[in-house]
């Protein structure tokens, strides 16, 4: 069996398990990229890619974003390309196409949509993605081919079902995490420094949080938060001073600090509780699946307060693995926050349920169990 993988945009990070499986498994594997984000390592052996880009691209002006959107046309074009030679080259048994958005690029291409594929949507693509007229025309195209569809929550299904597709056609697992590296760290004490591990996006409900942040520092005054993550911060260090929690806040950008896991788990041993209050964006970008890095702090046996986002159901029960706060809502966040710091014992306790949890649903075996699974029926 010969698997070729395609993505609009790949890094080295959660989404890449797919390749290591199937070398593991003896499946015959490929990769072809239109971007390579460059995080500092070499692209796989058996990977092809039109362009290599940074992680943040510079500029916002009117020239830089219309050059960006010439230079995206351009790569989409050689990436169709690029595909179709290595289909013919490789001559794979199927396709596995990563993020929905990369299937809409390839939604024209002969070469591409003559063979079985599976197509796996990963968070922006099922959630802004499908505002965006074009991508939701692809997708429509996409679906009458009747691909395997896979996705990370309930809501996913529902929103790839009315854009044509067969819901006999729809797969459901939870994307696999390393969670051997993380051992049961739990709290020592009672929950007073807090942790965001996102991305510093509107999605991620910063804002929401600092809101409910300084709401429940007039009942736990000694409390800190930390925003650790990547991205453009100078709106969120603004934030932070419009609050006046300067002393009592810091923001951290975690590149430069080494690879991912090593570096998350410091912070883990730092802190104490991990908060995902993520909301949907005003461009409709929302989680669209389970928030990784939350999973990963139950893995390490810490509480976690989440908001209700598609996709927290998969590993938090509201009272048993953590607590779930509405939406937006920093009232509710800050209640949620107060409950976890009044009670250290009901802390541990979620804390150590959600590491039962996460580790036996977010497991490599489940998995692979799954994608080999899909692979085999397509093959077939």
């Amino acid at each position: 069996m010969r698997v070729l993988h395609l993505w609009d945009n790949y890094a080295p990070g959660l989404f890449d398990q797919t390749m290591a499986i199937c070398r593991e498994e003896g499946v015959e594997a490929a990769l072809v990229a239109m971007h390579w984000i460059d995080r500092g390592v070499k692209p796989p052996k058996a990977m092809k890619f039109v362009r290599r880009i940074s992680e943040e691209t510079a500029g916002r002006g009117i020239l830089s974003r219309v050059s960006r959107k010439l230079a995206t046309l351009v790569a989409e074009r050689r990436f169709r390309a690029l595909v179709r030679r290595e289909i013919g080259r490789f001559r794979p048994d199927l396709l596995h196409v990563h993020y929905g958005t990369t299937g809409a690029i390839l939604a024209s291409s002969k070469a591409a949509m003559r063979l079985p594929f599976l197509v796996s949507f990963y968070g922006f693509d099922i959630s802004q993605g499908i505002r965006i007229p074009r991508i939701r025309r692809a997708y429509r195209r996409l679906m009458q081919r009747r691909p395997l569809v896979h996705v990370l929550c309930d809501e996913a299904a529902k929103r790839v079902q009315s854009l044509g597709a067969d819901p006999d056609c729809i797969v459901d697992a939870n994307l696999p995490l390393p969670v051997e590296r993380y051992p049961d760290l739990g709290i020592a004490g009672p929950v007073a420094r807090w942790l965001i591990p996102a991305r510093f996006v509107e999605k991620k409900g910063h804002d929401v949080l600092l809101r409910a942040f300084r709401l429940h520092l007039s009942d736990h005054p000694g409390d800190h938060l930390t925003c650790w993550g990547y991205g453009d911060a100078r709106w969120l260090e603004k934030r932070v001073g419009e609050l006046g929690l300067v002393d009592r806040v810091s923001v951290i950008d975690n590149r430069g600090q080494g690879e991912f896991d090593a570096a998350y788990l410091k912070q883990l041993n730092r802190h104490d509780a991990v908060l995902a209050p993520s909301v949907r964006s005003s461009r409709g970008d929302d989680e669209g699946g389970p928030a990784l890095t939350a999973v990963l702090a139950q893995v390490a046996g810490k509480p976690v307060i989440l908001s209700d986002f598609p996709g927290s159901e998969r590993s938090v029960t509201d009272g048993v693995e953590g607590l779930i706060a509405p939406q937006g809502d920093p009232i509710a966040l800050s209640e949620a926050m107060h409950r976890l710091a009044s009670d250290p014992d009901a802390a541990r306790r979620m804390g150590a349920a959600g590491r039962t949890r996460a580790t036996r649903e977010f497991s490599r075996t489940a998995f692979r169990d799954a994608l080999l699974g899909w692979y085999r029926t397509l093959a077939a």
